[in-house]
């Protein structure tokens, strides 16, 4: 298989790390859409968004839910990322939304910062984005504080978030989220995270 995207995406690194707990083997292109890649990746996704995951027989996955949700539902015995059912399940899912939304918001803020020329940024969308990532690492850290043994996706999109705002945008962890950082910092331990740690 072949991943498209490179790691600075949180969502791309999601689909990376989901991989790698389940010892598949892929071939990574790491492409950018901020810059002359954005025509190529086009091609293999119609609104050039990242990640994209070619299968072995060529069949093109977008968007990250949906490829998790095939590397889960084709996954070895064992190795599923996702509780099957009930309650373990429904808390499992709104970890990795709270996370995949605080990176969302992360995202957007890296646009509008650091990469919108500074005559044309929007304070107040600023200060509403901050309050948004705040809010999303606040409970994240909350959550992380009682998260200590087994891993699953959703303690991997966490750790992704925090990662991912260390890299890009540090100004924003400025508040402190240990128990967060700390689980950031187990993580390197867990499949795949040293070797996909996102740099800008």
């Amino acid at each position: 298989m072949i991943l498209i995207g490179r790691n600075l995406s949180p969502f791309v690194r999601r689909v990376a790390l989901w991989c790698a707990h389940q010892g598949r083997k892929i071939e990574r292109r790491e492409l950018t859409v901020a810059g002359d890649d954005f025509i190529e990746i086009g091609k293999h996704n119609p609104v050039a968004r990242v990640p994209i995951l070619i299968l072995d027989d060529g069949t093109h996955l977008i968007e990250t839910f949906a490829i998790c949700d095939y590397l889960e539902q084709t996954a070895p015995e064992g190795l599923r990322l996702i509780p099957s059912s009930g309650a373990e399940r429904v808390e499992c899912l709104q970890r990795l939304a709270l996370a995949n939304s605080t990176a969302e918001k992360i995202v957007a803020m890296v646009y509008e910062k650091v990469r919108r020329p500074v005559e044309f940024q929007w304070q107040s969308w600023q200060d509403r984005l901050d309050r948004q990532i705040a809010g999303g690492l606040s409970v994240l850290d909350q959550t992380a504080e009682g998260r200590r043994d087994e891993y699953d996706g959703g303690d991997l999109a966490m750790i992704i978030a925090y990662h991912f705002a260390e890299a890009a945008t540090p100004f924003l962890l400025e508040p402190g989220y240990p128990h967060l950082r700390d689980m950031a910092n187990r993580a390197m331990d867990w499949p795949g995270v040293t070797e996909t740690m996102p740099a800008v």
